[in-house]
């Protein structure tokens, strides 16, 4: 297996991996308002999902010169599978994010603190953090062969 296809396959979830187990350990997500940084995840996985959606369809179905020479260039099955996994990506971010806020707001109104129950929020601060640097990685790797079919 060439080095591009292991980091096609595997360098985004082992970053998100690493960087999920890493917080776990070290909980650094403390220093980070993570409320404010989930909120914020929902609005950018958001735009970025309707976004990558958008440009799926596009490639997919447009019949232009420009997505013709895409088609032709070989690399089109790659460039479909990455904005796919980028699309998963932005919607899993979406709704660990949702999920987030909606324990924070069960949270402050019930008598039983959901975060320190299980120590929940640390398992969600991870999950999160994960997420985020999973759909990060993916995007970029969908822009970086994206650009690099087209020109």
């Amino acid at each position: 297996m060439t080095i591009d296809k292991l980091k096609e396959r595997y360098l985004s979830a082992t970053i998100s991996i690493i960087i999920a187990l890493i917080n776990y350990k070290l909980y650094f997500s403390k220093q980070i308002d993570m409320e404010s940084f989930m909120d914020k995840s929902i609005d950018i996985s958001s735009i970025s999902f309707g976004f990558l959606l958008a440009v799926l369809a596009l490639l997919l179905q447009s019949d232009t010169p420009a997505i013709t020479r895409i088609k032709e260039s070989g690399r089109f099955g790659e460039l479909i599978n990455f904005n796919k996994k980028a699309v998963i990506a932005s919607a899993l971010l979406a709704i660990t994010g949702l999920i987030y806020v909606s324990l924070k707001v069960a949270t402050d109104y019930s008598h039983i603190n959901l975060y320190q129950t299980v120590n929940l929020r640390h398992l969600i601060d991870c999950i999160g953090l994960g997420v985020f640097t999973f759909q990060i990685i993916e995007v970029f790797l969908f822009l970086d062969l994206f650009y690099f079919v087209i020109k």
